[in-house]
């Protein structure tokens, strides 16, 4: 049998084929048999199995269906294991359990029965490629100790992930941070050669005798990358040196270590998505990161960074720069000095806490006066921060927040400049223009007066003066959008309900996302009808909940009153929805006008996704145009074939993460103290939202329609506390968790149902 001879089979028969010829791993011995072998002859497979040297040990009994390890498709963990099998009795139910199992009564499907492992001390899944794109990675997936089959069956808590470059495994520059998973590197190349199959997945444990044992191999099914092994490794390069080169790149930037998220600050792993392409991504930077986040900063008392890029992409993907965005929180009164510090503390400890990535502005840095602004400041001094540099912290914060709660403060200017929004304006390049002056600027500071809103909502019930359902009346008494696209729904006409809603899009700046009034019949079940929603009444607190108020403003040096504190928090987050609802309206045309743009010059759709909008506000009017367009079709495509093959973290510490990572383990954001158990819909692949817990990547606005259908529980993988959906479930009494991380939303969407409770802050797979 030559190295590549090895075809797969079923489980057992692709066991029994690699078994004497791998050399990095081992096989466990194994006994395997027919459905119809059991059914014919029960009594001598049993003494068959019992006869084995190893068969007074616990047993493991497993599946090894038809077509469960196919070269079209894996059903890994679909089937039953039965563990820690002991006599024959115990044996013989195990059998009939993993039989049951099985889709049907074919007597070919088989059942693989070996010793269990008992001194694992790591068990997961490895995989020769990225298992969602087939990139060239190495990827393991896997449990400290435990059951072997836990990652597969999605029963794993504590599971762990690590990704490493195949060209910098091969080169020894990246390492898995167990060491005994070097051995699983090993065997899965081992795999590789022998099946002659380059896209593989093997389940694996690691003994405490060092031991890497082989308990499946499979083909994976996932399609080749179109970026090799080698242009991949030059783009991780290229990842690597523009790290190293940021720290030269600092300007106005404060602080002295480079650090990039995903999701801190202007989110764009929530707003555009992680891979978003070339034209999502320069809209996003056009209106929002290049220089208006920066400019609506400064005018609410801020260090002004305008000028200054928030954004910063490495090979295609968006990340914030921290300390850009650090630097822009920290107050314009304080001295050059102490705010460098400042941010050099807030670098450090996101650096320690990596889990705290997505909750910055709650746990990181100091924005705004707050009711606990004190103890926070107290804990400075454990990093060398003197009385005397807090003090200057704290005037400069209690002045800004003061400033923006008075009956005069920025938040208001905002709003009048929202209404100068135009609702249509020819051209591209005006209508970017205006969108940017009376929609972008206004929204993003009424953003930031939401997040203060939120942060004091927050600070009244840690003090114990709100409760959590005074909180959820606060904010479920406020009629914003998303309440009144619910009820308006189940009232409206439909053709006046797209009249008003019909601007929205799941992907707020993705051309590939249907808005509303072109595609209403995939959002929306007209038929189904709907009652409107039971209208919440407004907050009102109690005689001695507003003396308790006052006390603490005045304790804490604001200068509002409770009445004015309350009205704040209301109308700062129900303004912030009003902004992006109007602001989106505007974008929403953009990109209608933009693919306009390109059909007159016989473009589709997907080609002018990757379409950069300087490009179409450069456009000449005359022959030139289509050849400007074709080139930019063809470096976009390119580029973002690029972009698709890289896998980075969700935070950028050092240039290695290029090379290799380990996912941080990412803590979810409970909205609401409800539970709910009811069936997983992955809306991004078309489940049907009605009674499900729905699955959606980011927490994007546009998902507003899931609101309207009925859903039971909302779980992103990005989104904090303080996003939209957050805002929106919370108003509504949906029970959500926002923010759960890409390992954890993998895991839990594989479910089919699960049990989410938020007031325990768990959530269980049930099946």
């Amino acid at each position: 049998m030559t190295a590549t001879q090895v075809r797969f089979g079923t489980k057992a028969e692709t066991l029994k084929a690699l078994d004497p010829l791998l050399a990095s791993g081992k096989v466990l011995p194994a006994v395997h048999f027919t459905v119809r072998d059991w059914s014919e002859d029960r009594a001598g497979v049993l003494g068959r199995i019992l006869r084995s040297p190893w068969a007074a040990a616990p047993l493991a009994v497993r599946s090894s269906a038809r077509g469960e390890d196919s070269l079209l498709a894996s059903q890994a963990g679909r089937f039953h294991t039965s563990l820690g099998v002991v006599g024959r009795v115990t044996l013989e139910r195990a059998v009939e359990t993993v039989i049951a199992s099985y889709d049907g009564p074919d007597g070919d499907h088989q059942v693989l029965v070996q010793p269990q492992l008992t001194n694992v001390v790591a068990s997961g899944v490895a995989c020769s490629c990225d298992p969602s794109s087939g990139a060239p990675y190495r990827v393991l997936t896997w449990l400290d100790g435990g059951e072997t089959d836990a990652v597969t069956s999605g029963r794993g808590d504590g599971v762990r992930t690590w990704y490493g470059a195949v060209e910098a495994v091969r080169a020894g520059i990246a390492r898995p941070p167990v060491a005994g998973l070097e051995g699983v590197l090993a065997l899965v190349d081992e795999v590789v050669t022998l099946t002659g199959h380059d896209r593989v997945e093997v389940e694996f444990a690691v003994t405490t005798d060092g031991d890497a044992v082989l308990l499946q191999a499979r083909p994976l099914v996932v399609q080749p990358s179109e970026v090799g092994a080698r242009a991949h490794s030059a783009l991780l390069g290229a990842v690597a040196d523009r790290w190293a080169h940021s720290a030269a790149d600092a300007g106005k930037v404060l602080g002295s270590r480079p650090l990039y998220g995903v999701m801190p600050d202007w989110n764009p792993a929530e707003i555009i998505g992680v891979r978003p392409r070339p034209l999502a991504l320069s809209l996003y930077r056009r209106l929002i990161t290049d220089r208006t986040w920066a400019r609506s900063r400064a005018a609410y008392g801020y260090r002004d960074l305008t000028g200054v890029p928030l954004l910063a992409e490495f090979a295609g993907i968006p990340y914030v720069d921290i300390r850009a965005s650090f630097s822009s929180f920290v107050p314009a009164a304080l001295p050059d000095r102490l705010a460098g510090r400042l941010v050099d503390h807030y670098t450090a400890r996101l650096a320690d806490n990596l889990h705290l990535h997505d909750k910055v502005e709650f746990t990181i840095v100091l924005s705004c006066n707050s009711f606990d602004l004190r103890r926070r400041l107290a804990e400075l001094a454990d990093h060398g921060f003197q009385a005397a540099d807090r003090a200057l912290v704290r005037q400069s914060l209690v002045t800004l927040t003061n400033r923006l709660l008075a009956p005069d403060g920025a938040w208001r200017r905002d709003v009048r400049r929202l209404e100068l929004l135009p609702t249509a304006r020819d051209g591209i390049r005006a209508a970017l223009t205006a969108c940017v002056e009376y929609g972008a600027l206004p929204f993003a500071g009424l953003a930031r007066a939401g997040f203060v809103g939120v942060q004091l909502l927050d600070g009244l019930v840690a003090a114990g003066v709100l409760s959590q359902p005074d909180r959820a009346a606060v904010l479920g008494g406020l009629r914003t959008v998303a309440s009144a696209i619910t009820e308006d729904f189940a009232t409206l006409d439909r053709a006046v309900f797209l009249e008003r809603y019909g601007h929205l899009r799941p992907g707020t700046y993705d051309i590939l996302s249907p808005r509303y009034d072109e595609a209403p019949d995939l959002y929306f079940d007209w038929a189904r009808g709907a009652s409107p929603p039971a209208g919440a009444e407004a907050f009102r607190p109690s005689a001695a909940q507003r003396r308790d108020i006052t006390e603490l403003l005045r304790e804490a040096g604001f200068t509002c009153t409770a009445d004015e504190l309350l009205h704040f928090i209301g109308e700062s987050v129900k303004e912030r929805e009003r902004a992006k609802f109007e602001f989106t309206r505007v974008l929403s045309d953009v990109l209608v006008t933009a693919r306009r743009t390109g059909h007159s010059h016989g473009f589709t759709d997907e080609d002018i996704s990757y379409m950069e909008i300087d490009t179409l506000t450069a456009l000449r009017g005359d022959a030139s145009d289509r050849a400007a367009l074709e080139r930019a079709v063809e470096r976009g495509r390119g580029r973002h074939a690029g972009t698709r093959s890289v896998l980075l973290p969700p935070l950028l510490l050092s240039p290695e993460d290029a090379w290799g990572f380990e996912l941080p383990d990412m803590v979810p954001n409970f909205v609401t103290q409800l539970r709910v158990q009811a069936p997983v819909a992955d809306i991004e692949r078309g489940a049907a939202p009605e009674g499900a817990i729905a699955f959606v990547a980011s927490a994007d606005p546009g998902y507003d329609w899931l609101f309207a259908r009925g859903i039971r529980a909302l779980v992103t993988a990005y989104g904090g506390m303080n996003s939209h959906m957050a805002i929106r479930a919370q108003e509504l009494g949906i029970p959500a968790v926002m923010g759960v991380g890409e390992r954890k939303f993998a895991l839990w969407r594989r479910a089919e149902v699960l049990d989410l409770d938020c007031a325990n802050r768990m959530v269980e797979v049930l099946s």
